[in-house]
């Protein structure tokens, strides 16, 4: 009867140290395989072929922000010798977009008078005529900024910028 006590005290306790093992193993297992995921670089970033150094990797980060920036420059001023003569109006699309544009111009009243047309990137408008000719005077106005996608031709954006529009005679 010793004989079998024993032997089952010695069948317990190889069980609590297989028991013990399986939960160090289990442990260790998890530690393994628990590792931080390798981080994903977009497409976008990648460069075409070649070596993916830092560098690389921010200039193509650096040149997709650049496709996303928009940048005008218009005149606050428009000056027009009467109100059915040409004037200067001055909208430039710089070459830095790949957005092309188009521009109306309404009085303070809402009356459209200008529309421009699309403006592609690094073309500007220097002489306009009005749509509706103004008396003598000063005029505010709001430029309407309209930004187009350069494939679809689907409106992606507007923008507004206020200006004056002076008529001398």
């Amino acid at each position: 009867m010793e004989q079998t006590h024993e032997r089952a005290h010695k069948k317990r306790g190889l069980l609590w140290l297989l028991l013990f093992a399986l939960i160090i193993c289990g442990l260790g297992a998890y530690f393994y395989f628990q590792k931080d995921p390798v981080p994903i670089i977009s497409a976008d970033l990648l460069p075409e072929a070649g070596d993916a150094t830092d560098q690389r990797l921010s200039e193509r980060a650096q040149e997709i922000a650049d496709a996303n920036y928009f940048t005008l420059q218009i005149n606050p001023e428009a000056v027009f010798e009467d109100g059915n003569s040409s004037g200067s109006i001055e909208i430039v699309n710089p070459g830095t977009n790949v957005y092309p544009i188009a521009v109306d111009i309404t009085l303070s009243n809402g009356e459209l008078v200008y529309s421009s047309g699309a403006i592609y990137p690094n073309q500007f408008v220097e002489n306009v005529n009005l749509i509706t000719p103004l008396a003598k005077g000063e005029y505010q106005a709001k430029a309407t900024i309209n930004i187009y996608d350069p494939e679809t031709k689907e409106k992606q954006g507007v923008t507004e910028a206020e200006l004056t529009i002076i008529v001398k005679n």
